[in-house]
């Protein structure tokens, strides 16, 4: 597996581990329509591979669909040439920060949408052991929901 390094580590410690570069992000466009959850699945998953993050990846991606379906099916029909843009960070606690904003700056039931007791949407990123926040953006026009994923512990201790 290949892992970034900062430039001309390599030359100083030639010993060295590679480490992954942290904190890493990555952003992709897509748009809101049902064809957006299959694109956002590929492109996470192959930034979740080049970002080395220890975490469980197929959960992860899993948490990415749910939140792009989210946005495409209740921000899709009122903005059907909107954007879902989707960011990825892993910190250099190894913390996953996935945030999809979309062209709603309003979350109206979002405490009911994260307990209900259902096996998709939001509660299923709860069950993944994702904690779902929302805000608006900067500017006040769109909104943000972020899930914070952590990586196990034992995923942790077998990383380099």
């Amino acid at each position: 597996m290949e892992h970034a390094v900062a430039s001309g580590a390599r030359e100083h410690f030639p010993d060295a581990p590679l480490r992954p570069v942290r904190p890493q992000t990555w952003s992709g466009c897509f748009s809101t329509q049902p064809d957006a959850v299959p694109a956002a699945r590929t492109y996470a998953r192959t930034r979740f591979t080049m970002m080395s993050w220890p975490g469980d990846q197929e959960d992860a991606t899993e948490v990415v669909s749910e939140l792009v379906k989210n946005a495409v099916e209740h921000v899709g029909p009122q903005h059907p040439a909107g954007d879902v843009v989707l960011d990825l960070t892993v910190t250099e606690d190894e913390t996953l920060l996935i945030a999809v904003t979309d062209q709603n700056p309003e979350f109206p039931g979002f405490i009911e949408a994260v307990s209900a007791q259902k096996s998709t949407g939001l509660p299923r990123v709860r069950e993944l052991g994702g904690a779902t926040t929302w805000s608006p953006s900067p500017d006040g026009d769109k909104k943000i929901v972020q899930v914070r994923l952590r990586p196990r512990s034992s995923l942790l201790a077998d990383s380099p």
